[in-house]
């Protein structure tokens, strides 16, 4: 249970001395600053066909981007269960909407990256794939709050072009306008012909169709790219502005004031933006490190 802890009453009052004859070092006051909040990579669902199935590489990249984002853990993973073969409506099971559907009874879902209508092009079945899309859409926005990225395919290339790319051509503004239209769940759309122009012989493999491994670590920075120029795997949780003690913006003398009140006074309960080392406590210790911010030797709140 959260709770004020009291160390010992001399040491706090030797702390609460000290700082009141420190106060002259504090010249100007320091803008508070929020904690940084990571994503879950179990919340994060892939979903889709071979483009993504065949090796997975775009997802290990775009696992790997986030964590050098610093905001998903090294020992961390997204939830990747795109399978190959499979259609928007039909195809090898699990079809697209159902992996969506197994993802959301496995666990919460915040973030859907996903492709699809690949293989319904390939096999004529635009306006099924169009429905099967649009009734998809319609179940994540039951999802409050989800987020979704729709990477569509770039051109088939060789002997496949005649035979994909007509149908993938009347998918694609298709599916683009449901994703740029849709605002529940919130949405975005990816057309991958740009990052491929010029480079098909080394970007797609010889069934002119899938990604080679440079081709899906271009594929998987240029969604990169995009997710950070929307800021799709930004979140609103609750601000912690640690040491704004008095709610004025700034860290400074005020606020260390405030916190030896709240120390003094038994009846206090428990506030997140005081526990400076986040060990569940407000104490002494928090004091110390209001003091140590605040003269310059350390530079960052919460230290821990």
């Amino acid at each position: 249970m959260k709770r004020i802890k009291f160390k010992k009453t001399i040491i706090m009052l030797s702390l609460i001395a000290f700082t009141f004859t420190s106060n002259m070092f504090f010249t100007k006051p320091i803008p508070a600053t929020a904690q940084t909040n990571k994503i879950k990579g179990s919340e994060v669902l892939i979903i889709g066909d071979s483009f993504l199935a065949m090796s997975h590489d775009i997802t290990r990249r775009l696992e790997q981007h986030a964590k050098t984002a610093g905001i998903l853990d090294q020992n961390d993973s997204f939830r990747d269960l795109s399978v190959s073969g499979t259609m928007l409506s039909g195809g090898i099971s699990p079809n697209i909407p159902t992996q969506y559907q197994n993802g959301v009874n496995a666990g919460t879902v915040k973030y859907v990256i996903m492709n699809g209508g690949g293989n319904d092009s390939m096999g004529g079945n635009i306006n099924n794939a169009y429905a099967a899309a649009r009734n998809l859409f319609e179940e994540m926005a039951k999802n409050q709050g989800i987020k979704v990225f729709y990477l569509f395919y770039p051109d088939p290339v060789g002997y496949m072009a005649n035979m994909i790319k007509p149908n993938l051509d009347i998918l694609r503004p298709q599916i683009k306008d449901l994703v740029t239209n849709s605002t529940s769940p919130e949405a975005y759309f990816l057309d991958l012909r740009p990052t491929f122009e010029g480079k098909y012989n080394t970007y797609i493999m010889s069934d002119g169709i899938h990604p080679t491994t440079e081709g899906s670590y271009a594929a998987a920075d240029a969604m990169w790219a995009e997710m950070q120029r929307v800021g799709f795997f930004e979140t609103n949780p609750p601000t912690i502005t640690y040491g704004d003690c008095n709610k004025d913006g700034y860290v400074d003398a005020l606020d260390l004031f405030e916190m030896k009140k709240h120390l003094m006074d038994v009846r206090n309960t428990y506030h997140d933006y005081m526990d400076l080392n986040t060990d569940n406590y407000i104490d002494a210790i928090d004091l110390a490190i209001m003091k140590q911010y605040l003269l310059g030797y350390i530079n960052k709140l919460p230290a821990n």
